[in-house]
């Protein structure tokens, strides 16, 4: 077989692959969606820092103004926002992207909830199953009643609305949230994580939570950084430039340890984890990096372009990569 005729088989194989794209500003988030969307992206993820513009409110303008394309809050942070409230937030969306919408929520961090927010952090696990079952409650079921620890909720939805019963994906990076997310959520969010930690931690993690509820196992969605070079002095300087906004989170750290990529002494990304977790090379090795994120158990993955020095034209390359790979 030739090269040719191997590069088509390859080519016509399916990888479902969106996108993330992150505020701040807005309009040019809103104007990535649409460039998405016309280039036949099947997933716009809007992420949501500890503090900026609300990326539920940015999917919720996109989708008054996209018509296809599938949005998706990745992810809203649950302490500063009551679920109640979130609920009430999502159902606008729900109904502006029938069918297209999925609502992403996360814990975020301690050092960023109790050290930005000032509010007591608590046990993630549980604080996020009660969360989730407001939100399931309200959005799948139309009603809610809950006393628990976190939050005491009783409410219905009126009797005009129809829950809209979008996807709630779950945040989620070490084995015990990721299980959770097995258990009660419609999807697994997953950061920084390379193929080797797909296969060995997350994907074991999530079937098992699955399985103790007794529920068929959802999906895993892994994000992937894309840099479109071949040279890894580069994709190094631009991973540890991308890193840099995630230092500061414990988390992180104690999941490059488990994934057997520990950080240097001085809390930088290893050589060995960037040649692992981040996606780089050129379209064919990019093609083929995705793929093997694939294979490793990842369902879903999540692009995200980190742009070098054609910020245009290289979102317009990745977008074609990504394209041709769903096609």
């Amino acid at each position: 077989m030739s090269a040719a005729e191997e590069r088509q088989i390859f080519m016509v194989s399916t990888v479902p692959v969106g996108i993330a794209i992150f505020p701040p500003p807005v309009r040019p988030v809103l104007d990535a969606i649409t460039r998405a969307e016309e280039a036949g992206v099947s997933t716009a993820w809007v992420p949501t820092w500890p503090v900026g513009p609300d990326g539920l409110s940015i999917v919720t303008a996109a989708a008054a103004r996209t018509s296809s394309i599938g949005l998706a809050s990745g992810i809203a942070i649950t302490y500063p926002s009551h679920p109640l409230a979130r609920a009430n937030e999502a159902l606008v969306a729900a109904e502006l992207a029938p069918g297209r919408f999925r609502l992403g929520v996360g814990a975020s961090h301690k050092v960023a909830i109790e050290g930005i927010y000032g509010l007591p952090y608590g046990k993630p696990l549980g604080h996020l199953r009660e969360y989730i079952a407001v939100l399931r409650g309200m959005l799948w079921d139309g009603h809610v009643d809950l006393d628990g620890e976190y939050y005491q909720v009783h409410a219905a939805l009126p009797d005009a609305l129809t829950p809209p019963r979008p996807p709630i994906v779950l945040a989620a990076v070490r084995q015990n949230m990721i299980r959770l997310a097995g258990e009660i959520s419609d999807g697994a969010m997953l950061t920084w994580a390379g193929p080797s930690y797909v296969r060995s931690i997350a994907r074991p993690a999530l079937e098992a939570g699955a399985q103790l509820a007794q529920r068929p196992c959802p999906p895993l969605i892994v994000s992937a950084p894309i840099v479109l070079t071949d040279d890894f002095n580069i994709v190094r300087e631009v991973a540890q430039g991308v890193f840099s906004a995630y230092r500061t989170f414990p988390t992180y750290a104690k999941m490059f340890r488990e994934a057997g990529f520990p950080l240097t002494a001085e809390g930088l990304l290893s050589d060995d984890f960037i040649r692992e977790g981040f996606v780089y090379g050129d379209e064919e090795t990019i093609h083929q990096r995705l793929s093997d994120l694939h294979k490793a158990g990842a369902d879903e993955i999540v692009a995200m372009i980190c742009p070098l020095t054609d910020p245009v034209g290289e979102e317009a390359a990745i977008l074609k990569i990504i394209t041709q790979i769903t096609a």
